[in-house]
């Protein structure tokens, strides 16, 4: 059979000059445009290679079989790469920079799979062969190399028809167009024109109605600024997530810095005295869990802690002479004792992070119905955090040791905070120490 190429020959002229263009007018792509240019010159290629094919062809049994099995593969292996080449052109309009990773692999896979068809169809002739008089047959399974480019031009259309909303207007009519196109080339030249070479010339036509549609390249131009101000200010989204995630690294190293400096001195403070130790981080444990189940903020119970940490750190300023005196206290060692609250006033005043730290270390040996030093207040006016850490520290005294006694047992502390509620405790922080008591079956709050 004698082709007649005219229209490929007119197809593949035209589109040279159209790739030139592209090359001169939009060297500086987006990745639609990009990809449009890989369509285009897969388009040339496979033209250029239908026309060799049919000339070839047409010769008959002046060219060996071999070369016409040759040249015919790469025909159908260009086809097939230009339906995937395609549908990638497509999808850069949804993935901007990469194909969804699934799709990708099946899409690679059915090609892959068809090329691999094509190699063992030299050896086989299963899908087309030629004899030794040059004609051209074909074989049982022929209608494979329609079926790949069948598949990437329906999957083409299901990705331009599901994802609509991303498209143009414009957009979605050239590419409809051009699979219109690829499919009634081929119908017409089947059908109409059998010895006519329209199967690649009708998407041809195509592909230049989509050049209507592509970006300018001052649009293109105007898109890549935006997409270079989107990378800076994803950039500056990251620098600000690592700056806050930096500062957030080293605040919590100060905290844990800070609370570790803050249980070394609580611990300074209990060495002075032989039969405390351990006390102030009893004491401030039992006051975080009060405050807890009072319904305080974590920040205030965390504030509470490292009061009760340091509720004691007035008796720095006392001999140790007399802390472990063993002997009764002479009067005047007495009023030493009593001043201990007013020295830890005195140096936790200037700890400005937390205001109020010096609260439980003035207060927390005032009573409730204001017997107690060195002011002598009463309910209310006592603040809520030495109210807390007072009858934590009371408790802490019952149930530790002493240079004059051994560990309290359990129901004799009981009574005692009991007997304390109203006139020694705040009611409300007895209720509840109470409960905590009462819950501790095996007697774990005491000095171990």
């Amino acid at each position: 059979m004698i082709y007649n190429i005219d229209f490929e020959l007119v197809g593949v002229i035209y589109l040279l000059v159209l790739y030139g263009a592209l090359c001169i007018y939009y060297s500086d792509q987006s990745e639609v445009n990009k990809r449009f240019k890989v369509l285009v010159r897969y388009i040339i290629a496979t033209e250029i290679m239908d026309i060799v094919t049919a000339v070839t062809i047409s010769f008959g049994n002046a060219i060996p079989p071999v070369l016409n099995m040759a040249l015919n593969t790469v025909y159908f292996a260009l086809t097939f790469c230009l339906g995937y080449i395609f549908v990638r052109y497509v999808e850069s309009y949804v993935y901007q920079t990469e194909t969804d990773r699934i799709t990708l692999l099946v899409n690679r896979t059915v090609l892959l799979l068809q090329m691999a068809l094509l190699l063992v169809n030299l050896f086989t002739g299963f899908i087309f062969r030629f004899d030794e008089n040059g004609r051209y047959i074909h074989g049982n399974i022929y209608l494979l190399v329609y079926l790949v480019p069948i598949y990437f031009i329906c999957f083409a259309a299901g990705v331009l028809l599901n994802k609509r909303k991303l498209f143009k207007r414009k957009q979605k009519v050239s590419i409809g167009v051009y699979i219109l196109m690829c499919v009634l080339g081929p119908l017409i030249q089947m059908l109409i024109f059998p010895n006519v070479l329209l199967g690649l010339f009708t998407p041809s036509i195509a592909a230049l109605i989509i050049l209507f549609s592509m970006e300018t390249p001052d649009y293109q131009m105007l898109m890549k600024t935006l997409a270079e101000l989107h990378e800076l200010k994803r950039n500056l989204q990251n620098e600000v997530k690592r700056q806050t995630k930096a500062a957030e690294d080293r605040r919590e190293k100060v905290e844990r810095l800070s609370q570790q400096v803050i249980l070394t001195l609580a611990k300074t403070i209990d060495a002075k005295d032989t039969y405390t130790n351990g006390h102030s981080e009893r004491v401030a444990n039992y006051s975080r869990e009060i405050a807890k189940r009072m319904g305080l903020s974590e920040n205030e119970q965390h504030e509470i802690y490292y009061m009760g940490l340091l509720h004691d750190i007035g008796k720095i300023g006392i001999s140790d002479a007399i802390i472990n005196k063993t002997e009764k206290l002479t009067d005047e060692e007495y009023r030493m004792i009593l001043k201990h609250p007013e020295i830890g006033e005195d140096i936790l005043k200037c700890i400005s992070e937390i205001p109020d730290i010096s609260v439980g270390a003035k207060f927390h040996h005032e009573k409730y119905d204001g017997s107690g030093y060195p002011d002598g207040v009463s309910g209310e006016d006592i603040p809520l955090q030495a109210r807390i850490i007072g009858i934590a520290d009371a408790y802490d005294a019952m149930a530790s040791k002493r240079s004059y006694r051994d560990v309290l047992p359990q129901e004799v502390v009981r009574a005692e905070i009991l007997k304390g509620k109203g006139t020694q405790f705040d009611p409300m922080c007895a209720d509840i120490l109470l409960e905590m008591i009462d819950a501790d079956k095996a007697y774990q709050m005491r000095e171990n």
